[in-house]
């Protein structure tokens, strides 16, 4: 029987445009039912996921940042992996030197280095005041249409730095301590909780999800998934984010353990 059910967010658990279909609403509230409890896992900040879940009245747990924290249903922060500081600020200098404007998750808050950001406040002093205040740095993030050099970036970063740099998308970087990733921090949760790895069903559908695969036997790739994440993950779900692909494997599952 399964006991937490774990889903990535963007390309997984929500559609394009951000929303959460009523089948995957369905589905949380039928696990619910069943005393499963129900993991987000995302490279969002709490500041960036919390309110996608509190619109369709969503409750449970985060491992956010890519790992970088396990927040509960409460939002009470229970683990973190915080990244070296020196290195932090070398992957910012780096960033800045290339003319790439970038955001950093802190445990004081989440900032930017460009104006416009949703969920992250601008750095109108820039960002070396984060590191002049001690702030301790959880996750860098960048975009760029430039795919070529992000490429070359997260392998200079990973060579100099030794730090995790993975992306959720071919135009994006996420920097965060090399333990901060997926799979290693929800294998933290599940025995935080007292639950066997095989009693876990994870869903992703980006580079950053590989770790969840390779942690946990019950792993499904989203049909629109990478496929480098299609190879490593034991399911493929029949169909895509916009099709509600999450919800309807939930539902067939908890069906078939409940015949």
């Amino acid at each position: 029987m399964i006991k937490m059910i774990a889903t990535d967010l963007d390309g997984t658990m929500l559609k394009s445009d951000w929303s959460v279909s009523r089948l995957n609403v369905k589905a949380v509230e039928a696990a619910k039912e069943q005393k499963i409890r129900w993991m987000t896992v995302t490279g969002r900040s709490y500041r960036g996921a919390l309110p996608l879940m509190q619109r369709y009245g969503i409750d449970c747990g985060y491992v956010l940042m890519n790992g970088a924290e396990f927040r509960n249903e409460e939002g009470r922060l229970i683990f973190s992996e915080d990244m070296d500081s020196g290195k932090a600020k070398s992957v910012c200098r780096k960033l800045d030197a290339e003319g790439i404007t970038f955001e950093i998750n802190t445990d004081h808050g989440d900032y930017a280095t460009a104006k416009g950001m949703k969920y992250a406040d601008f750095l109108e002093e820039g960002w070396q005041q984060l590191f002049e205040k001690k702030y301790k740095i959880r996750k860098i993030l960048c975009f760029s249409k430039d795919i070529e050099k992000i490429k070359r970036l997260k392998q200079e970063i990973y060579e100099e730095t030794g730090l995790s740099v993975l992306s959720s998308f071919a135009d994006n970087m996420e920097v965060t301590a090399p333990k901060a990733q997926k799979g290693i921090m929800l294998k933290r949760v599940a025995e935080y909780y007292g639950i066997k790895p095989e009693k876990v069903a994870v869903f992703g559908d980006g580079w950053n999800d590989l770790s969840m695969m390779e942690q946990f036997p019950e792993s499904y790739a989203m049909k629109n998934g990478a496929a480098e994440l299609k190879e490593r993950a034991a399911h493929i779900t029949q169909y895509t984010n916009e099709e509600s692909g999450v919800g309807r494997t939930v539902l067939e599952l908890i069906q078939g353990e409940n015949s």
